[in-house]
């Protein structure tokens, strides 16, 4: 059996307690006054979720703006043009780093390409340099075998 359920108005004014009480305004602490008082809790999401509109800001009624007058707007073109300015220097800016990037990062990828095929080449003749030694090495020992 489901216990009864706790009006809004009951949660509404134990927030209201337990936050001028000095308390630490917490569901759990609304939630024990509830069960002080009225013998029950009341469901935790409804409890929560009352809390936080409580605690809430309200909105408070803003005036409209003064009317601008000729030298805000004026003020406000220069600003806005100084900031349009800056913008533009930024994206040069970094339009020129993104290029000297690009640029070393081609150079890097050269630069690696050309020591791939350095080292193929090297290993190329150091295979034909083993080979000449060993041709070498298998002569000199036919030519001192002939003068024995």
């Amino acid at each position: 059996m489901r216990p009864p359920l706790v009006s809004d108005d009951l949660i509404r004014s134990a927030i209201r307690e337990v936050g001028s009480s000095g308390a630490r305004l917490t569901g759990v602490a609304v939630r024990e006054l509830l069960a002080r008082r009225h013998g029950v809790r009341g469901g935790v999401t409804r409890i929560y979720r009352m809390l936080r509109d409580a605690q809430r800001p309200t909105p408070t009624p803003s005036r409209p703006a003064p009317p601008p007058t000729d030298e805000s707007l004026e003020s406000a073109v220069e600003r806005a043009n100084l900031a349009e300015h800056r913008e533009q220097v930024h994206q040069v800016r970094w339009a020129r780093e993104t290029d000297a990037l690009r640029a070393r990062l081609a150079e890097s990828e050269r630069a690696a390409r050309e020591l791939a095929d350095a080292r193929l080449r090297i290993a190329e003749l150091a295979r034909a340099l083993a080979s000449a030694q060993q041709r070498i090495a298998s002569l000199e020992a036919a030519q001192s075998e002939e003068g024995t």
